[in-house]
């Protein structure tokens, strides 16, 4: 399926096929299991239909990908969705999802939030589904936060100035400098992926032109 980057997705009648591959699958399979069995009912999550050794049966749920609406003209409306998703994502108790989790300041996080894994309704702008979980974990918001806008900044720079919408919609969010060194470890983090997953050298090349790109970046 489009907009599917490090597993493979397939769509069938009724439902999604996700396989999980590269480093750490099994670890990535446990944290979406976890998270979408914890979350149904009360996010926008995928019903899990079945499981395998690798792989999840997911509900298909109706909708528009995030980025295909922000490409269409609707970034300040889909970014407001986003605020909206992420601010009640962060106001779920972590220790429904993760009883494990230790601290008082940590917030169920993500890991991948923003339109890119957010299906919306074309006309309303509701979000009907926010997917891919496999990186959720306890952590602290900003993580959450400083992603969103980095797919903006990388992936749509026309739509930055919508990000006003973003954050106005979520509340307050951590000072520029914190979301810039947020986006810069997350960068880190998946470079090192990137060269455990792509022994060619391919994507960890990528990311390091991201990360510059990133570093070089003002808030306005």
């Amino acid at each position: 399926m489009r907009h599917g980057y490090t597993n493979r997705t397939s769509r069938i009648p009724g439902a999604v096929l996700k396989r999980y591959a590269g480093p750490d699958s099994s670890l990535r399979q446990d944290n979406e299991r976890q998270a979408l069995r914890a979350l149904a009912g009360r996010y926008p999550v995928p019903d899990i239909l079945d499981e395998g050794k690798d792989s999840l049966l997911l509900g298909f749920l109706p909708g528009e990908h995030g980025q295909d609406l922000i490409d269409a003209g609707h970034a300040e409306a889909v970014l407001h969705a986003c605020g909206l998703a992420l601010k009640a994502l962060h106001a779920i108790d972590i220790s429904s999802v993760f009883p494990r989790s230790t601290s008082r300041e940590h917030v169920l996080v993500h890991g991948d939030f923003g339109p890119n894994n957010m299906l919306l309704d074309a006309v309303t702008f509701d979000v009907t589904a926010v997917l891919d979980w496999e990186f959720s974990a306890p952590g602290d918001a900003a993580v959450d936060v400083a992603w969103c806008e980095w797919i903006v900044r990388m992936h749509h720079p026309a739509a930055v100035p919508s990000l006003s919408a973003f954050h106005h919609a979520y509340g307050p969010v951590p000072p520029w400098p914190l979301r810039q060194a947020t986006m810069i470890r997350r960068c880190l983090w998946l470079q090192e992926f990137s060269k455990r997953l792509d022994t060619a050298g391919g994507g960890a090349a990528l990311w390091e032109d991201r990360l510059l790109k990133t570093a070089g970046w003002t808030e306005r």
